[in-house]
């Protein structure tokens, strides 16, 4: 089964997307957007904050939200 962060990269990856775009889009610092996809969540902000970046990045790649968040 794929991580969040594996869906993440690889959505983005068929839009042709960079992490740089993504951040300017969506407002979620890049290094965040990279701790989300390589599933290094010690580098993430505390719960709250992290479901919010999951939510925006979720529509912003159209996906859905609710089945991310339950992954």
């Amino acid at each position: 089964m794929k991580t969040i962060g594996q869906i993440f990269k690889e959505k983005r990856n068929e839009k042709k997307l960079t992490l740089e775009e993504v951040e300017r889009a969506t407002k979620i610092r890049q290094k965040f957007l990279a701790a989300l996809e390589s599933g290094d969540y010690d580098k993430l902000p505390q719960a709250t904050f992290t479901r919010g970046f999951v939510k925006n990045y979720c529509e912003f790649l159209s996906l859905s939200t609710n089945e991310m968040l339950a992954l």
